[in-house]
């Protein structure tokens, strides 16, 4: 797949936020394809079985920020559960990315 990246910011009510992240989780509860974005400018992706997730929380006077990245890479043609398992893994042990 080619490069792609969407950034969008929105001010948000604390319950615009929360179902915005419910919907976000009960898509990955429920199947393997989520569809991101917002009307008109969305984009539907297949994800895998094993995520890496990264959080990272950042406290700079009266100012919170949290951030939460999901990742994965697509299974290769053929690849049986165990290799993808095993990449997965030795992804998840990779050092993480420093903090901006």
């Amino acid at each position: 797949m080619p490069k792609l990246e969407i950034k969008k910011t929105s001010e948000l009510s604390r319950k615009e936020a929360s179902e915005r992240l419910i919907e976000l989780g009960r898509a990955l509860a429920d199947g393997s394809e989520v569809e991101l974005g917002s009307p008109g400018d969305s984009v539907t992706m297949v994800v895998a079985d094993r995520v890496r997730w990264e959080l990272e929380i950042e406290v700079d006077g009266d100012e919170i920020e949290i951030e939460i990245e999901i990742s994965w890479h697509d299974a290769p043609s053929g690849a049986s559960a165990d290799e993808e398992q095993s990449r997965t893994e030795s992804t998840a042990r990779s050092p993480a990315r420093p903090a901006r």
